[in-house]
């Protein structure tokens, strides 16, 4: 009888044990408020069709956007050597910058419409519009592609505004 209950105690700490170092129970919240953090950034890559041009927004804590714009592969990938393609000089960067105020509400307005969620991508989603979001906000990550429509219509909203600010010209 001892034996026995010995090994269920052992049993119990080591399942205690195990569960309290396994990453899976422990989810990060999918919605939180933005607190203001010199490491939160989000990279945002669009691209709306395939004959559209690819949209590259980089944001950082200090207000600082760079948003590069065109046809060519370097959009999306810097280090992509295809220069033999033609449209390969096809890039137009753009700055923008915005007070951390402004940054940090544009941040809570991606992460309420779902930046942070986790998404399952099916067969039979659309291909376009193509969305990749990249993520550190307040030491949560994030890396996915999107199908979420809330959050795209807000991706879209927030490069409109870049556009109509004079920075993006086509």
């Amino acid at each position: 009888m001892k034996q026995l209950l010995f090994s269920f105690v052992l049993l119990l700490t080591l399942l205690f044990s195990g569960w309290g170092c396994s990453p899976y129970w422990y989810r990060s919240p999918e919605k939180f408020a933005v607190a203001s953090d010199r490491l939160n950034w989000v990279h945002i890559y669009y691209q709306e069709a395939e004959n559209r041009p690819r949209i590259r927004c980089e944001m950082t804590n200090n207000g600082q956007i760079t948003i590069l714009e065109g046809h060519s592969v370097t959009v999306g990938d810097d280090f992509n050597i295809e220069y033999h393609k033609k449209n390969f000089g096809d890039v137009r960067k753009y700055y923008y910058s915005m007070p951390p105020e402004m940054f940090n509400m544009t941040l809570q307005s991606l992460i309420d419409a779902g930046m942070m969620e986790r998404e399952k991508l099916k067969e039979d989603d659309p291909m376009y519009p193509k969305v990749m979001i990249k993520a550190n906000i307040n030491h949560v990550k994030q890396q996915k592609f999107t199908v979420n429509e809330r959050l795209i219509d807000e991706i879209r909203t927030l490069l409109f505004q870049c556009k109509m600010s004079g920075t993006l010209t086509r």
